[in-house]
């Protein structure tokens, strides 16, 4: 506490309102960006979703590329947090690693309209994200948790950025596949990567150790 009794290590009261209707601005645009796509949306189609004046949605962002972009970094830093929330510090570097997958696919099942939002904007179309530190850092942390893999000796020693860019790669593509059927849970992509990815991954370390042992 300062001398005035404020918690310095907690936003103020009025930072918090802020960050609350900054949240509720997102909340608008990411079902307009969702329904109308990045070129059908307007600010004004915001603002009215929102219910603020287009004045003070321009007090929040600074036009729509910046709206976009906002929209993306902010369900990819909640995407990170659920997925290191699911993961258990007893768990074993691939548990951890499947664990991760299915907080992500839960999270996309929660958020259906993110989910057809970022798919679909960001395969080439609209405007390109000036700032992925949310998505990078989750990257990041999918990588080390390969690397711990590899080093425990559960999975063969292969590059493990090209392996989280492949099990993201194919994620990715296996959501635009869930999107454009209808007919198949987005938990499909999570059963995949532990089936034809992580498990074949583990089947080929043990027959290693096998051929090593000499068994």
């Amino acid at each position: 506490m300062d001398a005035n009794g404020q918690d310095n290590g907690r936003p103020s009261r009025r930072e918090r309102t802020r960050q609350q209707h900054r949240e509720e601005i997102i909340s608008a645009a990411t079902e307009l960006f969702a329904r109308h796509g990045y070129d059908g949306t307007s600010m004004q189609m915001i603002a009215d979703q929102a219910e603020i004046s287009v004045g003070k949605l321009y007090l929040h962002f600074e036009g729509k590329e910046d709206m976009y972009q906002s929209v993306v970094e902010f369900h990819a830093g909640k995407v990170r947090e659920r997925a290191n929330d699911a993961v258990d510090p007893s768990m074993s570097p691939i548990d951890k690693i499947r664990a991760r997958t299915s907080a992500v696919v839960g999270y996309m099942n929660d958020n259906d309209e993110f989910v057809r939002f970022y798919v679909g904007e960001m395969e080439g179309k609209g405007c390109h994200m000036k700032d992925d530190s949310e998505h990078g850092a989750h990257m990041q942390e999918f990588v080390q948790l390969i690397r711990e893999a590899i080093e425990k000796g559960d999975i063969p020693a292969e590059d493990p950025e090209m392996l989280a860019a492949m099990i993201n790669g194919a994620g990715h593509s296996m959501m635009s596949l869930v999107i454009e059927r209808k007919d198949m849970p987005y938990s499909i992509v999570a059963e995949y990567v532990d089936r034809m990815i992580l498990t074949p991954l583990e089947e080929r370390k043990r027959e290693e150790k096998r051929k090593e042992g000499g068994g």
